[in-house]
């Protein structure tokens, strides 16, 4: 019937997040310094003891690595008892494109990837939330290229 057909077409279905550790990635423009990545692990230690790690883009595969180990909460993705080890290149591939994208169009005012599960087998993005704007003045883009 029509009204089965209707009911069916409210729900979405996909395929379930691996199990794995929760992180939190964001950007924002900053005015002084430009875009900012912060990086941290989902729950107590990044809402409420805000243990997060921040860096400043363009970044190389060893400044997103420093970025993830940064936060002192960091220990439960490079040591998680009782599963196998956590794909930690897919992560780092994650951070280095949020900081291009944060880098190269400053009008992503604010990204907030949360949560993204790092599993063994990849990190999965499940939340995102953008906010774009005006750009700011950007003065220190040709300094920062001149680092990446």
């Amino acid at each position: 019937s029509e009204f089965s057909r209707l009911e069916i077409d409210r729900y979405v279905v996909q395929r379930q997040a691996p199990a794995g550790v929760s992180v939190v990635l964001t950007s924002r423009e900053d005015p002084l310094f430009g875009p900012v990545v912060s990086f941290g692990v989902a729950g107590m230690a990044h809402d409420v003891l805000e243990d997060r790690g921040y860096r400043v883009p363009p970044f190389t595969d060893a400044d997103a690595d420093e970025l993830v180990r940064a936060p002192r909460a960091s220990e439960v993705l490079l040591r998680s008892p009782g599963i196998e080890p956590l794909d930690l290149a897919a992560l780092h591939d994650l951070v280095v494109r949020v900081g291009r994208l944060a880098d190269e169009l400053p009008e992503v005012a604010q990204l907030r990837l949360r949560p993204v599960v790092v599993s063994p087998r990849g990190a999965v993005v499940l939340g995102a939330r953008l906010h774009v704007a005006r750009p700011l003045v950007r003065t220190d883009l040709p300094a920062r290229r001149l680092l990446g």
